[in-house]
């Protein structure tokens, strides 16, 4: 029997009035007119429809469902604003109160057919009986477009294109609706399809990394299939849900849905580009989730947003949090959590900080990916924050297993590689996220070499060594040698990285940079070609062959008696390996290796008394045999470790004591050298029995001459004595006024006429521009206004201010005190040496018979000009007039104005 529908008009009358303008803003709900759409879909959920059809006409629009018939408390509630069929049910959007009404932004008679039940809505809450329409067991409205002020044109165009645009998401959330029909003018042809189909079978990964059997207690899961007739849009979804009962309001449901892909080995999850929060259908909030939730939450009347703040929507998003850690530990037992999963959880903190309305969710998913074993391992199964590690670097994984990753991190328990689709540059938001966050340990390639040590590098095997080399061959900057003063070295430079022959662990390089091990000889080059390659060896799927099963001869020695640490064979005649050691810059032994390693070490704090000769001389043929083989800056390399290396037998030219001293310490005995070095205390000379190194002897430093000690004169041949701020001062010419000759100032101390000859004839000769010259002074950097002093230098001053040459009586004179006419036939005559030694010249000399006066006096009066001139004016004052006779004459008959003495006078000043 029909509702009375004049009862209930005449009732609305009395509760609405007559005025509709209030009731006029229903139609306006919404934004988007086309909106009423999905009311109209829910009303036929709440009525448990299974299929739905829209049809639209050029001046309505039909629509069509198969579910429960309209009763009485529809027609009110339709009717009604604000009623509601189920009082308190907020899984009804109303049912058929405030929702419904923005069916009134397109119509103002909407008209309904249920079986039982024909009206018509006048002023939207004035049912009106009409003639029945539609089919026996559908549900049947007619919505004209009979507003005058939306042309029917229009709303067919805004209808046509919602029916078009209507998205396969519609029907996710949905309990009963299994099909959607949509057609009729401008609007394709087409039917939204929703299917609920098995579970998906459980992944590979399924269950804990121990092999646990599915969680008990998961929430309810299914399977949605999703597709649309016109384009054969399709899509799938696993969602999951819990029922609620809270305040008094039974079956209340709560759903959280991830998108399903097709995977290489099965289905596996997605996330949403976009997750608005569904309230059944989705609503303008965003949730920047990567999956969508959906629940009863109260909205505002346009649906258009939804209270944050609201007692019960916080009480739906604490159980949704519930949900989710649940939902986690569910897709663990089916291997379907993976790093994509993860990715789409709530993990930014700005947008999930306190007080925010999803907080909670946050803080969900944080608890449980920190307790439980939640997070992908490598290599399969899942494990706890605590117990996984992630890789930041490329090669870790490959590197280390499980049982080593543990034996570095120290940490007494097994661990092991967060699954390989977790990286720093691939999921960058997740990675800091689990590091952050939930506390998983990172490791790095510099954080991994920097934990090497010397007992876990020996355990391991071969193999595992040449994996390492090739590891540590990507990353540059773990083995570099510093660039720039200051710079730290790469770590692995310091650790013990390189297995010896004898299976020991070795560093590379010593405190001082240099290498402390070398590549074994050619031999150890040749790769197999039977055997597995280097990508083989590095991924860990191939073990290294033991020596029998290499070609070749098990040892091949390098030069002979080195005894040199070198890289075992068995690891670097791999070329991968051997590139590492090579880019490392280790070399093979040669002989100059082995006199820097193995000879010149042995001498170290060794006294001469302890040297054993046989040894000694064996050191020596290795000695001359790397100068003789090695390369030009090997050679220039050994020949200055030998200069400064004390190895060779000294003999003191004084007592006879015999000393291990450096080669440039020492002189090779030489008659001349015997002669001028006798006696001398801090002479030492190369032992006699180096005669077949002589050569050898004079390439590290040991000399044949005697050494003279001067600075080099600069470009323009001046030497630079002082160059400071202000002052500056050079010697001219070549001139240094330090510079000094070994042994001289003994030998000359201790004369004999053959050492004497040997100094003036050989020695001084070559020198004799270094023994007096010229200093130039001045406080401008080009030395204009500069000042000029004749000075001797430390060698000139020795030679002459010593008595070492031998006069006409016999005995040894200082050179100021002859002249060259006074030395033996024996010294040859050297007017250059002479006058720079301050040798008395001949002019000089006959004045000094003439006037009775010191050689010394006359020349001191050539020093000083102005003595000269008062002397002059002196002599000139005294002079006797003629009268007196020539006797004792005038200045001029004194020879002061003429003669050779007056020339010279004038001549010197």
């Amino acid at each position: 029997m029909p509702a009375d529908y004049a009862t209930i008009r005449a009732e609305n009358i009395t509760r609405y009035g007559t005025d509709l303008a209030v009731l006029d803003l229903l139609g306006q709900l919404y934004s988007d007119r086309a909106h009423f759409i999905f009311e109209l879909i829910q009303n036929a959920e709440d009525a448990g429809a299974r299929e739905v059809e829209f049809e639209l006409f050029d001046d309505r629009l039909e629509v069509r469902h198969d579910g429960r018939p309209f009763t009485e408390a529809d027609v009110r509630g339709i009717c009604g604003v604000g009623n509601s069929a189920k009082s308190g049910d907020l899984t009804a959007i109303g049912a058929f109160g405030i929702g419904f009404k923005s069916v009134y932004a397109y119509t103002r008679t909407p008209s309904v057919h249920s079986p039982g039940e024909h009206f018509r809505i006048e002023n939207y809450v004035r049912p009106a009986a009409i003639a029945p329409d539609g089919g026996p067991d559908e549900t049947l409205f007619v919505f004209p477009f009979d507003r005058p002020d939306v042309l029917p044109a229009v709303a067919v165009a805004e209808i046509s294109a919602a029916l078009a645009g209507l998205g396969l998401g519609t029907l996710l959330f949905l309990r009963s609706i299994e099909r959607v029909a949509v057609g009729g003018t401008a609007v394709p042809a087409a039917v939204l399809e929703r299917a609920v189909g098995a579970q998906p079978a459980p992944h590979r990964d399924a269950g804990h990394g121990t092999g646990a059997p599915a969680r008990r207690g998961a929430p309810a899961r299914r399977r949605i299939r999703l597709r649309r007739s016109s384009d054969g849009a399709a899509e799938e979804w696993l969602a999951w849900h819990r029922d609620i009962d809270a305040d008094g309001r039974p079956g209340q449901r709560i759903e959280i849905a991830f998108p399903l892909r097709a995977g290489i080995i099965g289905p596996e999850l997605g996330t949403c580009r976009e997750s608005p929060l569904v309230v059944f259908f989705p609503t303008e909030k965003e949730t920047f989730l990567g999956f969508l939730i959906q629940g009863p939450y109260r909205t505002t009347p346009a649906r258009d947003n939804v209270p944050e703040h609201d007692p019960w929507n916080q009480f739906l998003v604490s159980e949704t949090a519930a949900l989710l850690a649940a939902v986690l530990h569910d897709l663990r037992d089916t291997g379907l959590l993976t790093a994509d999963v993860l990715g789409g959880l709530p993990m930014d903190t700005a947008r999930f900080g306190p007080g925010s309305m999803l907080r909670s969710m946050f803080e969900s998913a944080r608890d449980a990916l920190a307790s439980g074993s939640l997070i992908p391992a490598a290599g399969g199964g899942y494990g706890r924050a605590a117990e996984l590690v992630l890789a930041r670097g490329a090669g870790l994984r490959e590197l280390l297993s499980p049982e080593q990753l543990d034996e570095l991190g120290g940490a007494g328990r097994g661990r092991a590689f967060a699954r390989e689709s977790i990286t720093d540059d691939g999921t960058p938001a997740l990675w800091r996220y689990l590091r952050e966050e939930i506390g998983v340990a990172e490791i790095t390639p510099e954080s991994a070499v920097a934990s090497l040590t010397g007992g876990f590098l020996a355990a391991q095997p071969d193999d595992w060594i040449r994996r390492l080399y090739a590891f540590l061959h990507q990353h540059l900057a773990l083995w570099r040698a510093p660039e720039h003063p200051g710079e730290e070295p790469g770590p692995a430079r310091s650790k013990p990285i390189i297995r010896l022959e004898d299976g020991s662990q070795v560093a590379p390089f010593d405190d001082a940079g240099r290498p402390a091990v070398y590549l074994p000889g050619p031999g150890a080059l040749a790769e197999p070609a039977d055997l597995p390659g280097p990508a083989a060896y590095l991924a860990g799927t191939a073990d290294l062959p033991g020596p029998a099963a290499l070609p070749g001869p098990a040892h091949t020695p390098g030069p002979a008696g080195t005894g040199l640490p070198t890289v075992r064979r068995a690891i670097a005649r791999f070329a991968d390996a051997r590139h590492f050691l090579e880019a490392l810059q280790l070399g093979e032994p040669d002989a100059v290796t082995d006199v820097l390693e193995n000879v010149l070490p042995r001498y170290a704090g060794l006294e001469a008394a302890r040297l054993d000769a046989a040894q000694h001389e064996g050191d020596l043929e290795r000695v001359a045999r790397a100068l003789a083989e090695a390369p030009p800056g090997g050679r220039e390399r050994l020949a200055e470790k030998l200069r400064d290396t004390a190895f060779l037998v000294g003999e003191n030219a004084a007592s006879g004591e015999e000393r291990l001293m450096t080669p440039v310490s020492l002189y090779q005995r030489t008659a001349d050298l015997e002669l001028y070095f006798a006696g001398n205390p801090d002479a030492w000379f190369a032992r006699d029995g180096y005669g077949p190194w002589l050569a050898q002897l004079r390439e590290m430093g040991v000399r044949d001459t005697v050494a003279l000690r001067a600075r080099s004169p600069g470009d323009h041949g001046h030497v630079v004595i002082t160059d400071e701020f202000a002052w500056h001062e050079r010697g001219l010419h070549g001139f240094d006024p330090s510079a000094a000759i070994d042994g001289l100032d003994f030998a000359l101390s201790h004369p004999s006429l053959r050492r004497s000859e040997y100094v003036w004839n050989v020695l001084l000769p070559p020198s004799r521009e270094l023994l007096a010259g010229v200093v130039e002074r001045s406080v401008r950097l080009e030395f204009a206004d500069s000042s000029r002093e004749e000075l001797k230098s430390a060698a000139g001053s020795a030679a002459a201010a010593a008595a070492w040459l031998p006069g006409p009586d016999g005995t040894f004179r200082r050179p100021a005190e002859l002249q060259l006419d006074d030395l033996p036939p024996e010294f040859r005559r050297d007017d250059a040496l002479a006058a720079a030694l301050g040798m008395i010249q001949p002019v000089v000399a006959e004045a000094s018979r003439l006037l009775g006066l010191p050689p010394g006096l006359l020349r001191g009066l050539s020093a000083y000009p102005d003595l000269v001139e008062m002397v002059e004016r002196e002599l000139r004052a005294r002079a006797v007039p003629p009268a007196q006779g020539p006797g004792r004459g005038s200045a001029g008959e004194a020879g002061v104005d003429d003669g050779p003495l007056a020339s010279w006078l004038r001549d010197e000043s």
